[in-house]
């Protein structure tokens, strides 16, 4: 049993799906399919009732199961995916191989031969910092480099010795709505679609783990048309999420998303931290516009705690208030082909949903109020 919209779509989603077997594949497609006959027959009876009767015959071992099951499980098609990941962990091998017998240039030579092989961006990091580790015993000046390479491409590797730059946010020449579409492209069905969206808005919720919620923040800012950053994450420096939107206006949200909901003030130590990314921003993007969120249960900041610029709290109600309308722009989509959808369309969509840039300022977030002594 799959629970979770991010477990879910994991299994559905066509970036994820296409590492699992052919077997595996098809069970997951045998699993929605019966899902959707238990869907139709729950008309009738208790949902929970149908799912026990469908656990019932798979361990059972019913007759009408097993005939459905082996005629799904027939036909597989050649999976031409699995044979090209087989091809890349031989040349692995052989790189791996190589610098272990002190080959350092036949290891680096096969290994730019997978950088070069491959499209996805986080996977090509990983090669780029594989081929850093043999370049090392060569040269660590070109090691240095190509492990900098690597870590811009995949955040999740290995930070490089001389640190990385920051590379700053500019708003481009490019209409908030072409960057929706250009997202909503991603997903070649609605279903696909939605699947993503319940997964990001499921991670942002109070109590998750810091980073999958600012990753969901992230993804967020990203599936709404902004330009999206993760400065704290990227650099160790500055807020936990940065979106660049229209106008060259900025929001900067730092998430205290797994404070106890019961908490009753915003303490110092955070009111400061708040003040320091506030001027990180001030330092790097002098004279521009900007508007900062603070996330966390409690909109009372304490006694020994001052802002030094204005701050807007987004409470719970509040990012429950954003997640809705955010799913409901998105439904919007269920009647139209996704990728054909007209951009006045869109923004019509979004001023429904309270999604335009005036109404994120002002619809989710409150002012603070300042504790008595």
């Amino acid at each position: 049993m799959l629970l979770g919209g991010d477990l879910i779509r994991f299994a559905k989603s066509p970036v994820t799906s296409k590492y699992f077997s052919p077997q595996t594949r098809k069970q997951i497609e045998i699993g929605m399919d019966v899902a959707e006959f238990a869907v139709e027959d729950s008309d009738t009876k208790e949902p929970y009732k149908v799912v026990v009767e469908l656990i019932q015959q798979v361990l059972s071992r019913e007759e009408g199961w097993k005939e459905y099951y082996s005629e799904e499980m027939a036909n597989l098609p050649t999976d031409e995916f699995a044979q090209n990941i087989h091809s890349a962990l031989e040349l692995e091998f052989r790189a791996e191989s190589f610098f272990s017998i002190g080959e350092y240039d036949k290891a680096c030579e096969i290994a730019q031969r997978l950088c070069d092989s491959s499209e996805n961006t986080a996977e090509k990091g990983w090669y780029l910092q594989m081929l850093a580790r043999y370049k090392y015993r060569t040269s660590k000046t070109d090691a240095d480099v190509i492990q900098k390479s690597a870590f811009q491409k995949n955040l999740q590797l290995l930070k490089p010795r001389d640190g990385i730059s920051y590379e700053k946010l500019h708003y481009i020449n490019q209409n908030r709505m072409t960057r929706i579409a250009k997202w909503v492209a991603q997903h070649s069905t609605y279903e696909e679609l939605m699947l993503a969206v319940e997964g990001v808005l499921q991670d942002l919720s109070f109590g998750m783990p810091s980073e999958r919620f600012e990753k969901a923040m992230s993804d967020l800012g990203e599936s709404l048309g902004f330009l999206s950053q993760r400065p704290d994450k990227e650099i160790k420096k500055g807020p936990d999420n940065l979106w660049c939107g229209i106008g060259d206006s900025y929001f900067i949200y730092e998430c205290k998303n797994e404070v106890d909901e019961n908490r009753a003030e915003i303490n110092k130590h955070e009111a400061g931290q708040m003040n320091t990314h506030c001027a990180w921003f001030m330092n790097e993007y002098p004279d521009t516009k900007f508007t900062a969120f603070l996330i966390i249960p409690t909109k009372k900041l304490s006694y020994h705690g001052e802002f030094s610029m204005p701050v807007k709290i987004i409470r719970k109600g509040g990012l429950n208030r954003l997640k809705q309308n955010v799913k409901g722009f998105f439904k919007e989509y269920a009647n139209y082909n996704i990728g054909e959808i007209d951009e006045t369309k869109v923004y019509q969509f979004l001023i429904t949903h309270k999604l335009e840039v005036s109404s994120l300022e002002t619809e989710y977030s409150e002012d603070y109020v300042k504790a008595h002594k």
